[in-house]
């Protein structure tokens, strides 16, 4: 037996290399790979799996239905209840919208999968998703945006939370999938509903972005309220011509009205003080260009990185939000809601929980606390410098008889085309809950064209909270 012994160690040896090679092989299909090959699109099995379950709704805040579903001959179909007050963020097809950054959860799948559960009801079933948006508020701007392009953001500021989130132009999601030719006309609309402009859309933001080089300007100790300037109506300021609103000039004036009237010189100046260093570093801080981080597509910001030959040019422009300053209203929403929260930014969230089938939340959501870009004490100046602009500046429009606004209104000037039309603000202004911010393209006025929207949108939202 012993003159064996040499060949049956090679065959042990042999066959117990060939269980570690298989296993091998298993965990690296089965394990390592097994999200590549359940997300590939040629996956038939993955596929035919996700017809079988049912997935998730998807509700607002305040129990509106947005996202439904109904049985179909290829497994379930999506069904739009409010069709297109939330195209925008329901999407119209599984690639597209909420439905795609959010199939996990709807599906029941990644981190939301649970095996047992779906053994036991026999029926594999999706999560419900319950949104942070509040539906009159939502409605109510995607009337106001009739026939416009343009969008609306609402946050709470110190929750972070979306309460509205609407472009413009608005589709009917059902509409656009239900032959070949409407998606065509859909896909090639020369007015680009598809694109969600509140996260995607880029634009000059104008005066809106006095509010970011006022508030780093006083952060630095650089100038308070009354601090005092010149301004002769069109002025050279780091080789930059710089045109003010008013043709002849305020002459001298402080912070506070060079704020309120929107003194585009004064601002020009103010950035020329800062410095490019120190508006770099407040740009970073006020995580000015991030993308957002909603389960949605977003742009990130665009800026001047002034460290080139034009960069003196270019920082006296983005002083008054002009130049190659480039924001979407989320970001400039962002900025408005970080002076409204004492100066704390925060990453806004969209879902404000996920539930099972059975009812039980299995995930909450919450803001992303980025840091503290200024002093709460400079949060606390800018914001008695944005209810100027509403009591004596140019957004007495915005005025209501029961509560003060902070606001600053914008009118960003486009290359041979009408300026975008800007509206930002908070309220109420000494204990801030809700914070608007709107953009018109190429409407002219921000306080006539892009107020009224906020003003409504603002009151609606402080209605629902008397």
């Amino acid at each position: 037996m012993t003159e064996y012994a040499p060949q049956i160690r090679r065959l042990l040896a042999l066959i117990l290399a060939g269980f570690g090679l298989l296993f091998l092989v298993l965990t690296y299909w089965q394990v390592l790979m097994a999200p590549r090959l359940a997300a590939d699109p040629n996956n038939q099995r993955q596929r035919l799996r996700l017809q079988r379950i049912k997935p998730g709704r998807a509700y607002t805040v305040d129990n509106q239905l947005v996202l439904d579903r109904q049985r179909g001959e290829k497994g379930w179909t999506a069904v739009y209840p409010q069709g297109r007050d939330f195209c925008h963020l329901t999407g119209y097809n599984a690639q597209s919208g909420l439905q795609k950054g959010l199939s996990d959860a709807l599906f029941g799948q990644g981190v939301y999968a649970n095996p047992w559960r779906d053994l036991l009801r026999g029926q594999p079933q999706g999560n419900d998703i319950v949104l942070t948006i509040n539906a009159a508020a939502q409605k109510v701007a995607t009337e106001e945006l009739e026939g416009k392009r343009g969008a609306v953001v609402a946050l709470d500021p110190t929750t972070g939370a979306v309460l509205a989130l609407v472009s413009a132009p608005a589709y009917d999601p059902a509409l656009v999938t239900s032959t070949t030719d409407e998606y065509e006309l859909f896909r090639l609309d020369p007015q680009s509903p598809e694109l969600n402009r509140a996260l995607q859309g880029l634009y000059a933001p104008g005066s809106v972005f006095k509010v970011f080089t006022a508030a780093v300007a006083l952060d630095l100790g650089l100038v308070n309220p009354r601090t005092e300037f010149t301004c002769r109506g069109r002025e050279r300021v780091n080789n930059a011509t710089v045109v003010c609103r008013r043709p002849a000039g305020h002459g001298t004036l402080d912070l506070n009205e060079a704020f309120y009237d929107s003194c585009n010189v004064v601002f020009a100046k103010l950035a020329a003080q800062i410095g490019i260093e120190n508006f770099i570093s407040y740009g970073k801080r006020f995580h000015l260009l991030d993308q957002a981080d909603l389960a949605l597509p977003s742009a990130a910001g665009r800026m001047y990185d002034f460290r080139g030959f034009k960069g003196k040019v270019a920082l006296a422009e983005a002083g008054f939000g002009q130049g190659a300053t480039m924001l979407s209203p989320l970001q400039v929403a962002r900025l408005t809601a970080a002076i409204a929260n004492r100066g704390q930014v925060l990453q806004p969230y969209l879902v404000e929980a996920v539930k099972s089938p059975e009812g039980v939340v299995v995930a909450r959501g919450q803001a992303k606390a980025l840091g503290q870009a200024v002093s709460p004490a400079t949060a606390a100046t800018l914001a008695g410098m944005m209810e100027q602009v509403v009591e004596r500046g140019t957004g007495r429009g915005m005025g209501m008889s029961w509560t003060k606004v902070a606001a600053k209104t914008g009118s960003a000037e486009v290359r041979g085309k009408e300026p975008h039309a800007w509206f930002t603000c908070f309220a109420p202004a000494d204990a801030p809950r809700y914070v608007v911010t709107v953009i018109v393209e190429h409407a002219g006025s921000g306080s006539e064209m892009a107020l009224p929207i906020a003003r409504r949108v603002l009151a609606t939202l402080l209605e629902q909270s008397r």
